[in-house]
């Protein structure tokens, strides 16, 4: 079986999206298949076009789908890259460039197309404080929407996170399901449930905290949508003398920048318990932080099913989120809808550690049983068998 994988990042980050191409990737070449990647040039340059077996194809494409940003530079080369090869399956994950580009030639192209989807918030508006306030954005995401109805037949299947379609953050579904695609699967993300933090008390040491102290962890690149200083906010409400919220992001910006000045305007009297903001932290250390914490968190105002939460579930570590996505279908934790639930939830989840073992476990065993790679990877398989057995 040949594949191609089209993910506009490849090798993953920490955005969720890479993350599910590389466990695809990773899988399917362990099934001695015949693996190929479309995606973006990195930055540093990649030290060569071969990821453990698969060939990786780079194309330089800058802009967006709405047409005051429309898509330039290889475009034209990723048409005929897609025109002229021979795979049996075509693979794109979300609905970015990598798909968009080649819609109106779907129809000319003999391959198998399967579209994973992560998530579609078209009726998300995320407000900005320049005219017109974002609401361009969102009047194009609504048209993306609606012109979604023309071209989604063309795909053979489309593979969900969840079972759920709403008109927040899982639009796409609920357009396919109104048309009765029948192409529709559900697959959730999967983690590696042996690979876990190997020195958690080392980096309790190196942060110079203590066995005893609560440690609340969010990892999560620094954003207004992953919004940290909602979770800084609730735990300085929380009022937790000696406990510990650890922040960890790709790099510092003018987000964390704004997040941690907003923190340090506070009043000596609201800093309860200490912030610690982390940036550039290798893979390891991030495994071994999240070994480490008590309380897994997740502030952002629009997810879909984050990795980071599976992540944590692994280690057997309770979460509060923010209700996003599907993320309240999740075992392991507590949803909230305000700041001060969050601190309410903070100050519960730190004095009752009974509690917090009740609900880490239940979430372990929701990684051993469903959202693991071997399931993630079994699943896509069978969905590719499904294709070619009719």
């Amino acid at each position: 079986m040949k594949i191609l994988i089209a993910s506009f990042t490849f090798p993953p980050n920490k955005d969720g999206v890479s993350e599910a191409a590389a466990v695809m990737a990773a899988g399917f070449l362990g099934k001695g298949w015949e693996v190929e990647i479309a995606t973006s040039p990195t930055d540093p340059v990649r030290d060569g076009f071969d990821w453990f077996g698969a060939k990786v194809h780079e194309f330089a494409i800058q802009g967006d789908s709405q047409r005051k940003h429309s898509y330039s530079g290889d475009v034209c080369i990723y048409r005929t890259f897609l025109q002229q090869g021979d795979w049996d399956v075509m693979i794109f994950h979300a609905y970015l460039w990598s798909l968009y580009i080649p819609l109106d030639i779907l129809g000319k192209i003999q391959a198998k197309t399967i579209l994973v989807s992560h998530g579609y918030p078209a009726l998300q508006w995320v407000r900005v404080n320049r005219f017109p306030w974002g609401l361009w954005s969102l009047s194009w995401s609504i048209y993306r929407a609606l012109e979604m109805c023309f071209w989604i037949r063309k795909i053979d299947r489309i593979v969900y996170l969840s079972d759920r379609a709403d008109l927040r953050g899982f639009c796409d579904h609920w357009i396919a399901r109104a048309l009765n695609h029948h192409g529709r699967r559900v697959i959730p993300n999967g983690v590696d449930p042996i690979l876990k933090g190997a020195n958690p008390d080392a980096f309790r040491r190196h942060h110079q905290i203590s066995e005893d102290q609560i440690v609340f962890l969010c990892v999560a690149n620094y954003s207004r949508r992953k919004a940290q200083d909602y979770a800084a906010r609730a735990f300085r409400a929380a009022g937790i003398s000696d406990a510990v919220m650890i922040f960890i992001g790709s790099e510092f910006n003018s987000d964390s920048t704004r997040f941690q000045e907003e923190d340090e305007r506070s009043s000596n009297y609201e800093k309860s318990g200490r912030i610690i903001w982390l940036e550039k932290i290798d893979r390891n250390t991030t495994l071994d932080a999240f070994a480490a914490c008590d309380v897994f968190v997740i502030s952002s105002d629009h997810e879909a099913q984050p990795i980071a939460l599976l992540e944590a579930m692994r280690e057997s570590k309770p979460w509060i989120a923010r209700d996003s996505g599907c993320i309240s279908e999740m075992p392991g934790g507590v949803c909230v809808h305000t700041e001060a639930e969050m601190s309410r939830k903070m100050t519960l989840l730190a004095a009752q550690p009974a509690f917090r073992h009740q609900l880490g476990s239940r979430g372990r065993e929701a990684v051993e049983g469903t959202y693991n790679r071997q399931h993630y990877i079994d699943s896509y398989c069978s969905l590719i068998s499904e294709l070619f057995s009719r």
